[in-house]
């Protein structure tokens, strides 16, 4: 890449990297309010500090380090986390764990903004080769804009690093160039860091028999050595796999990574609480979701012509190839499942970087003429594509910036220190049972507890809470018709069921119901509101 064009997409994404920071600093007050926002940066958190907590002894402590417990991503994500809060956390001396903000904000930006940055960076580079600035500049700032991405940088998440490896791949084999050397064999290395990481690599399972056996075709390889490369890139992956994660190496632990894997392949495939849940993808979602964060269907379109278009070229057909036959196995995994709308972000980026083709120079003649006036439509709608993309990102900014300020589990906990302070109780110490996005602020008189199960009338017996605090989305789902016949697991669910459905119409034995909105439910034990009359 020319050094001017890099200096620009330097430039372009140093001021989109800064944009980010006030918005990361959101939403991090206190631990327990990580849960409101994001619940799975909740769930992350505690491993991180962990890792970045000395034992009493050298071997706790790189225990800690390597150890990471937390296996529904890989130890690379971790890694990444820990290394990126290592300066800060010399720096800053014991108490760093203590400024929750300045932590969150350096995971977001430094794990999830600056991958996603560098990932559509070289995935510009790939495209355009360097040879038109304006392509790879407008490239750059129209991939960045997409709502998708700009929703993504605003937790701290494997998906840009995952994106970023996918994209390495990418890199790899482009290099190699059907040489069958020593970077077929480093994307094979790579494929195996992303596999750990989130799964990712495992959809290259059509793209690198696809290189072989178009290298066989070509005449560079023999059958023979096809066969060869396809083990030696198996074993590459393989060792990528193991050295990026190595808790395989160890039984015990692959066991319970497994497990998790089978967990979460479930919970893809049939949803958390219910088979078949809301986002199974259909019409209604692609409308409502779907296509405000990645672009209506006519630049899906487009970006698919610009991928025919460079698997046509003779300069660029490898890379798109490679695209295509990566996208097939991801996009049927995605369809097919329960999905979530940031599921399309590790396909909408190489195949919306392949839009950059519909632009690329044309022959002479009557045709070309009619190319070009196609070319000039498609011009205009992603410029129209990028404004929709502008305002989308005004909205997604605006809400993460004053998130806190809008969040209606924080009013709803105000309201219920407003009422435990009308009845005498708020300078008593209380077991205050949360569901996962109910917010509690940090006070030395609450034992706060969080169950990622949910409450049911087993857990009431066994933690006999004061105060539960109960989410009216849960009661909703759990208390609708059907929801038994439709769950996941009929046990849990009628579990939940029958405790939600007593407790939203105050027959919860022992708990009367002290304040509700539309937010939230929450429940007193009886014997202190008689204690305190």
């Amino acid at each position: 890449m020319k050094r001017k064009t890099l200096g620009w997409l330097l430039l372009l994404g140093g001021v989109y990297f800064a944009l980010m920071i006030a918005p990361n600093l959101t939403g991090a007050r206190d631990w327990n309010m990580l849960s409101i926002f994001e619940k799975d940066e909740f769930a992350q958190h505690s491993h991180v500090l962990r890792m970045l907590t000395p034992g009493e002894t050298l071997f706790e402590t790189v225990r800690r380090f390597v150890v990471y417990q937390h296996y529904f991503y890989g130890y690379p994500f971790y890694l990444l986390s820990a290394l990126m809060l290592l300066p800060y956390r010399l720096v800053a001396g014991a108490m760093w764990a203590e400024n929750p903000q300045v932590v969150m904000a350096i995971l977001r930006q430094m794990v999830s903004v600056l991958p996603m940055i560098v990932a559509i960076g070289l995935m510009t580079r790939l495209q355009t080769r360097g040879k038109s600035r304006w392509r790879a500049v407008v490239l750059f700032a129209f991939l960045l804009a997409v709502p998708a991405v700009v929703q993504n940088n605003f937790w701290w998440h494997p998906d840009s690093l995952a994106l970023l490896l996918v994209v390495l791949v990418f890199f790899f084999i482009q290099r190699d160039n059907f040489a069958f050397g020593r970077d077929f064999y480093l994307a094979a290395a790579v494929c195996g860091v992303a596999f750990s990481v989130k799964y990712a690599g495992a959809f290259f399972l059509l793209a690198v028999p696809t290189y072989l056996v178009w290298g066989v075709v070509r005449g560079t390889l023999s059958w023979r050595r096809c066969i060869g490369g396809a083990l030696l890139f198996l074993g590459a992956m393989l060792a990528g796999l193991a050295l990026s994660n190595p808790l395989l190496l160890i039984p015990q632990t692959r066991q319970d990574i497994l497990d998790i894997a089978r967990q979460q392949w479930v919970q893809t495939r049939m949803g958390y609480y219910t088979r078949n849940p809301d986002w199974n993808l259909t019409g209604e979602k692609l409308n409502a979701v779907v296509w405000p964060l990645y672009g209506e269907w006519f630049t899906w379109l487009l970006m698919a012509l610009g991928l025919y278009r460079g698997m046509r070229s003779p300069k660029h057909r490898l890379l798109n190839v490679m695209i295509l036959a990566y996208l097939l196995p991801y996009l049927f995994t995605v369809g097919t499942s329960s999905i979530r709308p940031l599921y399309f972000l590790p396909a909408f980026i190489p195949l919306g970087s392949a839009g950059v083709h519909l632009f690329d120079p044309l022959e002479g003649g009557t045709r070309a003429k009619w190319a070009r006036l196609l070319q000039g439509g498609a011009l205009v709608l992603l410029a129209v594509q990028f404004g929709l993309y502008l305002h989308q990102d005004a909205r997604i900014y605006a809400e993460v910036l004053y998130r806190e300020a809008n969040s209606p589990s924080i009013a709803f906990f105000r309201q219920v220190e407003t009422r435990l302070d009308e009845l005498g109780l708020r300078a008593q110490p209380l077991v205050i049972y949360r569901d996962p996005t109910a917010y509690v602020a940090p006070c030395p008189n609450y034992d706060v507890r969080m169950n990622w199960r949910l409450a049911s009338y087993d857990y009431l017996n066994r933690t006999q809470p004061d105060v539960l605090l109960l989410e009216m989305d849960y009661v909703r789902e759990f208390t609708r018709p059907g929801a038994v016949e439709s769950a996941v697991d009929p046990g849990d669910m009628q579990a939940w069921r029958d405790f939600y459905g007593d407790a939203v119409a105050d027959r919860l034995a022992g708990y009367v119901i002290f304040y509700q909105d539309e937010y939230g439910l929450a429940l007193l034990r009886e014997t202190l509101i008689q204690n305190n009359d």
